[in-house]
């Protein structure tokens, strides 16, 4: 599986940084390739919690479900995906200074078996890794007002 990493620096207190970022709901107004997200069950807050998303990197737009695996208050967030393709994302946050650090892993198999994979390799794995620094750009934008 592909490993993805993106790591920023937000000088805004952890609280506020966790609340809009593992907030499922509002991931498509910070991220750039999240377009809209349903919550199905649970509170979007909680382990458990499932909703449905649509994604776009690349050209195409694609439906995923996701699955709240882990969810730690202030610390971490994470979730399992199934759909167009299937894998998992974390994000974690760590006291930095005055500020928070926000890391974001994650982990997929790209569609298409062989052919999926080699197009990965050769574009869509760098496309996906803009795509993860540019959202977190945009979340240090919004929470360092």
């Amino acid at each position: 599986m592909p490993r993805l990493k993106a790591a920023i620096e937000i000088d805004a207190p952890r609280e506020h940084v966790f609340a809009l970022a593992a907030d499922i709901t509002k991931q498509p107004e910070w991220t750039t390739f999240i377009k809209e997200v349903v919550l199905t069950s649970g509170d979007g807050k909680s382990q458990g919690s499932a909703a449905e998303r649509v994604i776009k990197v690349g050209l195409m737009k694609n439906g995923l479900e996701d699955t709240i695996v882990e969810y730690e208050a202030n610390e971490a967030v994470g979730r399992r995906f199934v759909g167009y393709f299937e894998g998992d994302d974390r994000l974690t946050f760590a006291p930095a200074g005055n500020g928070t650090r926000v890391e974001w892993s994650v982990n997929y198999t790209p569609p298409f078996g062989i052919i999926g994979k080699i197009g990965d390799r050769l574009v869509m794995e760098r496309v996906f890794q803009n795509e993860l620094e540019a959202s977190l750009d945009t979340l240090k934008a919004q929470l360092e007002i």
